[in-house]
């Protein structure tokens, strides 16, 4: 099974990688601030609201639109969870990559 036994190789390369270490960090700070934890919590629940409402087709309340920008003013004035999701937002994009060289390389139909 060499294909796993790469797949567990990169696994390791990624938590190697600089991008992984910030994103390690950036978690450990947000886990020793109830404050902020809170902050990210609610943006998540937020934003998944929105998103549900999107693939639904229902244009978000008012009210939630305007929670979230205000949410969205917290995350901005807290350094800790800001930093977090901007570490998380690169380890996802680095997954995506890898994803799309696997699809390319395997010649997978995209449907969209």
């Amino acid at each position: 099974m060499a294909v796993y036994d790469k797949a567990y190789e990169l696994a390791r390369e990624l938590k190697e990688s600089s991008e992984y270490k910030e994103y390690q960090k950036a978690r450990s700070a947000l886990e020793g601030n109830e404050s902020a934890l809170s902050i990210l919590k609610k943006y998540r629940q937020q934003q998944l609201m929105i998103q549900s409402a999107a693939i639904t087709g229902k244009e978000p309340g008012e009210d939630l639109k305007s929670e979230f920008a205000k949410t969205q003013e917290l995350v901005n004035m807290r350094g800790p969870v800001q930093r977090f999701l901007n570490a998380e937002e690169r380890i996802l994009v680095m997954i995506a990559d890898i994803q799309k060289i696997l699809n390319d390389a395997l010649n997978m139909l995209e449907y969209m």
